[in-house]
């Protein structure tokens, strides 16, 4: 019979909840504990998701008899938080961003390879069915070299300066809260940049508001990427390659549809191949043709639908990471491939860069 994975949840928050709804699909786990700094908060919260122990510290759920955590605390704590999970000797799923550093990331990742405990960031995108069908169709090459990425994520967020997403103390701030997942989204799919550019708009709070990024690829791949907590965006991804492009709709973090387009490949030079038939080589000739290619890019997506492939997420999405750290408990294994600790390390190490300009 399969392990069964003893899960505990550090925190009391939105997330926190959303999670604890998300392991109820996941099969072979128990939900049995849930910490909060306040017992009455944790109490609840046990109440409310059907979880037998609640625990009014921190330190007395990392103690507690369990396989793993996963740490929904405020961006600005999951450094200390990881690190206390750690040295108890518990495996750690921990929320996005993993810390608000790349310095506090390392000494989190070190801790857990010297113990050899299990450790990963809980970018919960990455295990959605969509976002891996696309990764699987981008490395297939179906619709070419990748030439353009483009993801957005931007919703009005009300105005709170003690809230987690403007007060510079608990982490705040668009690029740690949202533009992470475009970002994330980028280094799964084509890789750590060669080189980055931002901007950033800066409120009362002095936390970003605003972002913008440009990613440069040593293939001269570009990645435009922006989130914003002032507006609202598409909040699509758009991957374009040089025989195709694939549309993560809306929210593209959690897409239930993705949409293909397959263009045919227009035939460049003066001289149709002579070894082809009349029929070929007029074909050859008009693609050739600039007014002609001029029509059928105008007219491509009416000559050519795209293709669309729907599949909802189960549940609210956060039982498949859940279940990867699951099937690596399982298995034995200290890291996730879908996102290695390395990769976070690197994309703190971005967020770091972005945020000195």
């Amino acid at each position: 019979m399969p392990k069964i994975i003893r899960w505990g949840i550090l925190g009391t928050g939105y997330i926190a909840g959303e999670f604890a709804q998300g392991l109820k699909r996941v099969p072979n786990i128990q939900l049995l504990a849930v910490g909060s700094r306040q017992f009455s908060r944790a109490q609840e919260f046990a109440n409310r998701h059907q979880i037998p122990q609640a625990f009014g510290s921190y330190e007395d759920l990392a103690n507690s008899d369990l396989d793993v955590v996963y740490v929904a605390t405020p961006a600005a704590r999951h450094r200390d938080d990881c690190l206390l999970c750690l040295h108890a000797n518990k495996a750690v799923l921990c929320e996005k961003p993993f810390t608000i550093n790349a310095a506090q990331a390392k000494e989190v990742i070190e801790l857990a390879h010297s113990k050899q405990l299990f450790c990963m960031e809980a970018m919960w995108m990455r295990f959605i069915p969509l976002i891996q069908q696309v990764k699987r169709m981008i490395d297939g090459g179906e619709i070419g070299d990748i030439c353009l990425l483009s993801a957005d994520f931007s919703v009005p967020t009300e105005f709170r300066p003690e809230s987690r997403y403007y007060d510079p103390s608990l982490g705040g701030g668009v690029l740690l809260d949202r533009g992470i997942y475009a970002l994330s989204l980028a280094f799964y799919l084509l890789g750590a940049p060669e080189s980055m550019v931002s901007q950033a708009a800066i409120g009362k709070t002095q936390v970003d508001e605003q972002i913008g990024m440009v990613l440069k690829y040593t293939q001269g791949q570009l990645a435009i990427l922006s989130a914003s907590f002032r507006t609202y965006s598409p909040n699509e991804a758009i991957i374009m390659g040089t025989k195709g492009r694939i549309c993560l709709h809306e929210p593209f973090y959690r897409p239930h549809k993705i949409s293909t387009v397959t263009k045919f490949p227009l035939v460049r030079g003066s001289a149709a191949p002579t070894s082809v038939g009349l029929k070929q080589k007029l074909t050859a000739a008009m693609k050739q043709n600039a007014w002609v290619r001029s029509l059928y890019y105008q007219f491509e997506p009416f000559l050519k639908p795209a293709k669309t492939t729907l599949q909802p997420p189960d549940g609210n999405g956060y039982s498949y990471e859940a279940a990867e750290v699951v099937r690596c408990l399982q298995m034995g294994e200290l890291e996730s491939k879908i996102m290695p600790l390395d990769e976070t390390l690197k994309i703190m190490a971005a967020i770091d860069q972005m945020r000195q300009v």
